[in-house]
């Protein structure tokens, strides 16, 4: 129990000291960022506010990074995201695959795309912020799928695999200014996927 007690105050959702006892902190004083509170709110009836956070997250600043990126990115980093794009456009045409495995081959070649990105920044703090919360972006990104009619195949995805080519065109163009407008507009129709993902599940 002590042990335990110990592990929740560490994470901010107790507080325990002599001669008071413990007290369940407010939510403003949660470790928000904390991988294992990350994982149990995604087991939780907590998982729809924490995606919707991420969003909100994602789209306040991943914009700024593929600007960033674009403009400033260093020659080797600009080589993960050509190298990230080709994967993930390689996984459209995946034949020796079973549908179940070509979605998550898709799931896994979107994060390395955005993680490219993230890389190509040169911010530690970014890039620890995106390793913490990947999980979390997995689901999402399986819930934008299921609200395509996507619960086991590549099925509706033409419309957002348009929408990151709208990013990368850019971004190879290097036209940093194009590239944030694409991402903007990228998390927005996310956005609207997930919302249409969670009402399926409500």
């Amino acid at each position: 129990v002590r042990e335990s007690i110990r592990i929740l105050n560490a994470k901010g959702l107790v507080r325990s000291r002599q001669m008071a006892g413990t007290t369940v902190m407010p939510r403003s004083a949660w470790r928000l960022l904390d991988p294992d509170l990350i994982q149990w709110r995604m087991e939780a009836a907590d998982r729809k506010v924490l995606l919707r956070d991420l969003l909100q997250v994602r789209l306040t600043l991943e914009p700024g990074v593929v600007w960033a990126a674009t403009s400033n990115g260093s020659p080797q980093a600009k080589a993960r995201i050509h190298a990230a794009w080709q994967g993930k456009i390689a996984v459209l045409h995946e034949q020796s695959v079973t549908p179940e495995e070509q979605r998550q081959h898709f799931i896994t070649h979107d994060l390395e795309f955005h993680r490219a990105f993230l890389a190509a920044v040169g911010s530690e703090i970014l890039e620890q912020l995106f390793s913490v919360i990947e999980a979390a972006l997995s689901l999402m990104i399986d819930v934008q799928m299921q609200a395509r009619g996507s619960t086991t195949a590549l099925v509706g995805m033409e419309e957002t695999n348009q929408l990151h080519q709208d990013v990368y065109d850019a971004f190879a163009a290097g036209d940093a200014d194009g590239a944030e407008k694409a991402m903007r507009f990228l998390i927005q129709s996310a956005i609207i996927d997930a919302n249409r993902g969670f009402s399926l599940t409500e």
